[in-house]
């Protein structure tokens, strides 16, 4: 039952990121309460290389190379940090941490919404940020946006080279995760059926960017997601 509910997980995710442009964020959570960190990070970051590869087959030709190669560098920093860190300290405190970023993000985003554009030094410690998230729980782009949003305003060219970006440290942590011996069978299995739900989640995205309202559906996702993180932070206390 509880990989039934993994696979809804993973396909509520892709929906996500194909219709609003963000994912991850709210999939490793719910994944993490499911299947274990051990198990849905590899699975997660497996699938979103798949979709990051969909999007830029369609919309390669509008990549920023200059920010590309800005972020890139940040957030591969993050990414190899991240991964020193996790093996340095302890899982469950990391999870607290974890736990209250996501609480932070959805509260932030729910009742807070930015109404101005953020100072250029807080853009680059978001960025920063980012790749230590992304490293720790494939979960960089609520951070990343603070960041991107503002230095590319136009969203096809935001798209676009947001997705080359996570192709990129999808890749590198997929890479660490084979040298690590954390692509055993188990994960190998659930990716490749993984494959089916997030088929249909960019199916159902691309439906649901056309016909419903999608401030509506935001704020009832960062309820989730602050509910997901309350029981993250709680069950790790």
């Amino acid at each position: 039952m509880r990989e039934v509910l993994f696979y809804l997980v993973i396909l509520f995710g892709v929906f996500l990121q194909a219709s609003v442009g963000f994912g991850t964020v709210v999939t490793m959570p719910l994944g993490i309460l499911l299947m274990g960190i051990g198990l849905t990070k590899p699975v997660v970051t497996f699938i979103a290389l798949l979709t990051g590869i969909g999007v830029l087959i369609k919309e390669y030709t509008h990549i920023n190379w200059r920010e590309f190669a800005k972020m890139a560098g940040v957030m591969l920093v993050g990414v190899l940090v991240a991964q020193w860190i996790a093996g340095k300290v302890k899982m469950s405190f990391l999870l607290v941490l974890y736990g209250a970023v996501v609480i932070g993000i959805g509260v932030k985003k729910l009742f807070f919404p930015a109404k101005q554009q953020t100072s250029k030094a807080i853009q680059n410690m978001a960025l920063a940020i980012a790749g230590l998230m992304q490293g720790l729980f494939v979960s960089g782009g609520s951070f990343l946006a603070v960041y991107a949003v503002e230095r590319m305003p136009d969203k096809r060219e935001l798209r676009a080279t947001n997705n080359a970006l996570w192709v990129v440290l999808n890749l590198v942590m997929l890479i660490t995760y084979f040298a690590g011996g954390q692509m055993d069978k188990q994960v190998l299995t659930m990716s490749a059926i993984a494959i089916v739900p997030m088929i249909l989640g960019v199916w159902l995205g691309g439906l649901f960017a056309d016909r419903l309202k999608q401030q509506t559906f935001l704020k009832l996702v960062y309820v989730v997601l602050i509910a997901s993180g309350l029981v993250l932070l709680i069950s790790n206390l």
